[in-house]
């Protein structure tokens, strides 16, 4: 047996970890002694050398410790690999938007401020959580097959919304409400309900492009409603008129918020 000193140099790993690791259940010594000190066999090598390559790879304790209780270890690394993936795309994103405010385009970004009468509507709508705002519009493509699905002669009418209905902001675990306007009232069900949202006056804004563009939306729009001396009355909407599902690049997006105003 080797004494925790030696072994840490071996493993290449602080006798601090590997005292972590003993205390929560992931890597125990072989052997404790009366004084307290922590003896390794050799063939426990093998499995720390594992627990450090996973997490090499960004995989949390907790995940592995399953891995070590017999978790599906395939299922897992693939998890790991969709995150590291959001993660790569998000970084892409940031590199891209970075690149934009070096060119100035955000400067540029041409954005006007108009009062619109918003007509009364029957709609029908879905409340939910999602996990990120990259599965929003899987959220409103189900929002729309389950509606479907009960209602299947009911029409849309070409004004779809979501607001954000948590009391503060969150980039994951994000709750909002889905809304499309119809023709009529249908059958409720399956999470899909209806309603009719009253006639609106509204400080409106469109903004091209993607949807890293909105936080700049919302801030002239915020601006426009204080220089204006206005009073928010209502969920700000935000209205997607143009997007993935019918423009192949982002920089054809058309988003428009909507301010209710009195």
């Amino acid at each position: 047996m080797i004494k925790i000193g030696e072994f840490s140099k071996i493993a290449k790993t602080t006798i601090k970890t590997l005292r972590y690791y003993d205390d929560i259940g992931l890597f125990k010594p072989s052997f404790v002694d009366e004084n307290g000190y922590r003896y390794y066999e050799l063939s426990q090598l093998k499995d720390l050398l594992k627990i450090i390559k996973l997490r090499s790879f960004d995989i949390s304790i907790d995940k592995i410790l399953d891995i070590f209780n017999g978790e599906d270890e395939i299922k897992i690394l693939n998890n790991q690999i969709k995150i590291l993936e959001n993660e790569k795309n998000k970084k892409i994103n940031q590199i891209a938007s970075l690149n934009k405010l070096i060119k100035g385009e955000y400067k540029d970004m041409e954005l006007k401020a108009v009062i619109k009468n918003i007509d009364e509507n029957v709609v029908y709508y879905r409340h939910g959580v999602i996990k990120s705002m990259d599965n929003l519009f899987d959220f409103v493509l189900e929002a729309g097959e389950k509606c479907s699905i009960l209602n299947p002669n009911l029409k849309c009418k070409e004004y779809c919304y979501i607001t954000y209905t948590a009391n503060e902001y969150k980039d994951k675990d994000i709750e909002l409400e889905y809304v499309e306007a119809v023709n009529e009232e249908g059958i409720e069900g399956n999470g899909i309900c209806f309603r009719k949202d009253p006639s609106i006056k509204a400080l409106c804004v469109e903004v091209n492009g993607g949807y890293s563009n909105l936080p700049n939306g919302y801030e002239y729009a915020l601006n426009q409603v204080k220089q204006q001396n206005l009073t928010i009355n209502g969920s700000i909407r935000e209205v997607y008129i143009h997007g993935c599902w019918d423009k192949d690049d982002e920089k054809n997006y058309l988003t428009e918020i909507q301010i209710p105003i009195k």
